[in-house]
Parts: C-alpha cells; sequence; structure tokens
C-alpha cells in the first residue's frame, strides 16, 4: 500500500514540496487541475514539470487533467512529453470536470452531468491510444479525431489514471485505464460548502465497500486508489472534528498522527492499493511520514 501526497498551494514553493516529500520516502506526489477551487490553485503541468525536475525517484501524478477545459489530444501530447522529462515517472490522471464556477469563470458553458460523462468516456480511449501509439481516428458523439502522430513516444507509455464517483464513469473507464481512483462522493453537485462537508461527515465505511464492489465488478485486477481529506496534529480541534464525525469514515482521518495513519492503512483491507492525502495542515504530510512510510 502507498500514500500520494497532493499539493494544492500558490505559496510554497513546489520544487522544495517535492524535494521534501521524497526524503520523506512517499513514493509519488500529485497536483491537481484547478484554478481556484476552492481556493488558488497552482498550474497542473507547470507544477507536475517542477516536481520532475526537483525529484530522482518519486512518481509524479497528474490529479486529475480536467476534461472539460483541455483536449484529450492535448493531454496526451503534455502526459507524453512529461513522461520523457521526468525519465518515465509520470502517472497521467485524467477525470471529468466538475467545479462548475470554475468552468463558467473562464467563459465555458457547463455541460450537463450526462455530457461531463459522455465526453469524458470518449476521451479515455483517445488518450489511450495516443499514449500508446501516437495516433488516433475516433467518431464519437463529443469527439471526431484525426491525429497521425504526436509524440514523443516513450516505452512503456505513461500509466492512465480514471477518477470516478460515480457507476457510469466507473464502468465506462474500467477498459481504458491502468488505476482507478475511486471518489467517495460526488462533488459535481455538492452545493455549498457547508452541504460539501455534511457529505463527507456522512460518508461510512459501508458506502467504500460498496464502491470497491461495483469496482471489482468492472475491473477485477485494476487498482484502486482513494481520496482521503486528512488532518494530522496534536491540535485539539483537529481531535474535536475527527470525533464529532462519530465512526465515520473521514473522521478517522483528523487527529493524532499515529491514530490518522492507522485508518488510512485501514483502507488497504478494503481493496484499496493507494491512498491520495489532500491534508487540511500544514505539517500534516511530516507527522504522517514516519506511519507511512516505514
Amino acid at each position: 500500500m502507498e500514500f500520494c501526497p497532493n499539493f494544492i498551494s500558490v505559496d510554497d514553493d513546489p520544487m522544495q514540496w517535492a524535494r521534501e516529500r521524497e526524503a520523506e520516502g512517499y513514493p509519488v506526489i500529485s497536483v491537481a487541475d484547478h484554478i481556484s477551487s476552492p481556493q488558488p490553485h497552482p498550474h497542473v503541468w507547470v507544477t507536475a514539470t517542477a516536481f520532475a525536475l526537483a525529484t530522482e525517484r518519486t512518481r509524479v501524478m497528474i490529479a486529475f487533467g480536467n476534461n472539460l477545459v483541455r483536449s484529450p489530444v492535448e493531454f496526451a501530447q503534455a502526459a507524453l512529453a512529461l513522461h520523457r522529462v521526468s525519465g518515465g515517472r509520470l502517472e497521467a490522471g485524467l477525470g471529468a470536470g466538475w467545479a462548475e464556477h470554475e468552468i463558467t469563470g473562464m467563459g465555458h458553458a457547463f455541460p450537463s452531468a450526462r455530457d461531463r460523462a459522455g465526453a469524458y468516456l470518449e476521451a479515455l480511449p483517445i488518450v489511450r491510444e495516443l499514449l500508446h501509439t501516437g495516433a488516433c481516428r475516433f467518431r464519437g458523439e463529443y469527439y471526431d479525431i484525426e491525429i497521425p502522430a504526436i509524440g514523443p513516444l516513450p516505452k512503456p507509455p505513461p500509466v492512465l489514471i480514471a477518477s470516478s464517483a460515480g457507476p457510469r464513469t466507473l464502468r465506462g473507464a474500467a477498459p481504458h485505464v491502468d488505476r482507478i481512483e475511486l471518489m467517495g462522493f460526488s462533488v459535481s453537485d455538492a452545493g455549498d460548502p457547508m452541504e460539501f462537508a455534511a457529505r463527507v461527515a456522512a460518508y461510512s465505511e459501508d458506502d467504500l465497500r460498496a464502491r470497491v464492489a461495483l469496482a471489482r465488478e468492472a475491473a477485477p485486477e485494476t487498482p484502486l486508489g482513494f481520496l482521503a481529506l486528512v488532518g494530522a496534529g496534536p491540535d485539539p480541534a483537529l481531535r474535536a472534528q475527527g470525533e464529532a464525525m462519530g465512526d465515520r469514515l473521514f473522521g478517522g482521518f483528523l487527529g493524532e498522527p499515529e491514530r490518522v495513519a492507522a485508518n488510512l492503512r485501514r483502507l488497504g483491507e478494503l481493496g484499496i492499493d493507494r491512498v491520495q492525502i489532500a491534508p487540511s495542515t500544514p505539517d500534516t504530510l511530516t507527522l504522517l511520514a514516519p506511519f507511512l512510510n516505514g
């Protein structure tokens, strides 16, 4: 089982952050593809390139490229280039896109849930074909692709990862990807921050078990990841937040580092082999490292 810290800060130096995570033993690090949800984010491809140049061993994950604002052709071209720059350490995560205010703020229309999922499920085989062959001819409802050649084509190609919050994308993505990260909750219709927080607080271990079971039906052998919102440290407020959630899943990811690490490792018993960690405090990753990477 492995753990993947996620970088979201525009104030921290991404190269220094990456070097610190590598020194702490994290095998893979990630950066999210957002602009301002819920706060300013660094540019995903620039930051991932900085990670690659600052480290020697740690894998670099795109978590997750926004399919609503990036052509699958451009995504594949960028992934191939960074895979070479990183010496074969890139993991290319592609997501359907969900932050409506980011999309409309950029001047784009925000598609319906049906169309977001439909475009995403067409984009994944396009990206896979380009990553493996450098060429793609595709005719679908959302894409009309005719690309004779892109490159470079390093071997092996980048790992392709899907993010799934529902049954349709899970079943549709499974044949085309090397790894699936399960979202514990749908974020596209989460509403205001209070509603989102309530949804997180209500998510249970049984909910995750059901999602893993569905994934195993669609992709029996595909490795599964999970996104965890985590806060570790001695602050009594963290402990109180965790206790307020009772025995719900995410409550176990708040509080003393040893306890949080134990609960993160328990996800392995549910079928999760990688946990992406979204830290809520500056010291969370450093405090957890001795318990997660030993």
